[in-house]
């Protein structure tokens, strides 16, 4: 009866011990310090995807934001008669989109951050071209809208790579 070599990090089963599982690239025949750096860097490459996984809620919690503020405040100024109808329904339709992007980053997030973030980054340059005292009106805000969409899109790109290297790892999802 043949014994069964079972691959420590993906649990697939060989007959024969291969040199190297041909899932996800455990070696074998390694030294133990080999087996166990492969094993501290499959470790290290799913908490990536898990990040990833949170980045994309972050992004998808900023775009509901942005989508809200751009349908609720206008509609408050409008009401206050502080906008015309042209620039509330505009607004509205603005944050419908956000809204939108927010919405469907859950099953395409790449695309979904990636447009709001540079539509965004164009709003705000246009405004601080018009106006350069707006550059400093919420800088937080903008750095916080700004910084997690980019950061969720580094994630997104690593995740990637590394679900392209691993065979294993390939249907770990981040989404």
């Amino acid at each position: 009866m043949n014994k069964i070599n079972t691959c420590k990090t993906c649990k697939t089963e060989y007959e024969t011990m291969p040199e190297i599982c041909s899932n996800c690239g455990f070696p074998f025949k390694g030294t133990d310090k080999e087996k166990s750096h492969f094993v501290a860097h499959q470790i290290l490459k799913k908490n990536i995807i898990k990040t990833t996984k949170e980045s994309i809620k972050k992004a998808r919690t900023v775009l509901f934001l942005i989508g809200g503020f751009n349908i609720l405040i206008p509609l408050f100024k409008y009401l206050n008669g502080q906008y015309d109808g042209i620039m509330l329904f505009l607004s509205i339709i603005i944050g419908l989109m956000f809204l939108l992007f927010g919405f469907t980053a859950k099953y395409k997030p790449f695309i979904s951050i990636l447009i709001p973030l540079s539509l965004l980054s164009i709003f705000y340059l246009l405004i601080t071209i018009i106006d350069p005292t707006t550059l400093f009106n919420g800088i937080i805000w903008k750095f916080i809208f700004l910084g997690s969409m980019i950061y969720s899109l580094n994630s997104i790109i690593k995740s990637e790579k590394i679900k392209k290297e691993s065979i294993h790892l390939s249907t770990k999802d981040y989404k």
